[in-house]
């Protein structure tokens, strides 16, 4: 009767410590990947161009940059800088919508390679022109980002 409590008992702890040690791997899988914060089709900004943003003056810039013609302006998304920092990816003036996909594509000790590809929408007749913008958080790092665009 011992036996079988005993075994009864080490493959329900055994199980349970297999079950964290999966979720943890998880996690930090996905939090290496970028992820969507914020996006917003006008963003007062003209030109195409895309920026990492390490610290809160940064993004509060941004902000007052969007909100000039907005009322009540966009809320600034609370984030932990200490932690992530924010890609930002202003797309220009344009005509129809679409979401950037950003991943990493390389990363070594120093470098690390942001790929950027271009989704269009399912709405390829909309000729609205527009100024997007998106936001992305990921991981603070220290190593030098590359950006790669593709329109795939």
């Amino acid at each position: 009767m011992k036996i079988v409590i005993l075994t009864l008992l080490f493959v329900c702890l055994s199980c349970k410590s297999q079950k964290k040690g999966v979720e943890h791997n998880e996690e930090n899988v996905q939090m290496d990947e970028p992820t969507l914060v914020l996006k917003d089709n006008y963003s007062n900004i003209d030109s195409s161009q895309i920026s990492v943003i390490k610290d809160q003056k940064a993004l509060n810039k941004f902000f007052v940059q969007v909100n000039k013609t907005r009322k009540p302006g966009l809320p600034v998304p609370e984030i932990d800088f200490t932690k992530e920092m924010m890609i930002l990816i202003c797309a220009g003036e344009q005509k129809g919508s679409y979401v950037p996909r950003v991943t990493i594509v390389n990363e070594d000790a120093g470098n690390m390679i942001v790929n950027i590809s271009k989704n269009q929408a399912s709405d390829s007749t909309d000729t609205a022109m527009s100024t997007p913008f998106f936001l992305y958080k990921m991981p603070i790092s220290e190593k030098l980002i590359t950006f790669k665009k593709s329109d795939q």
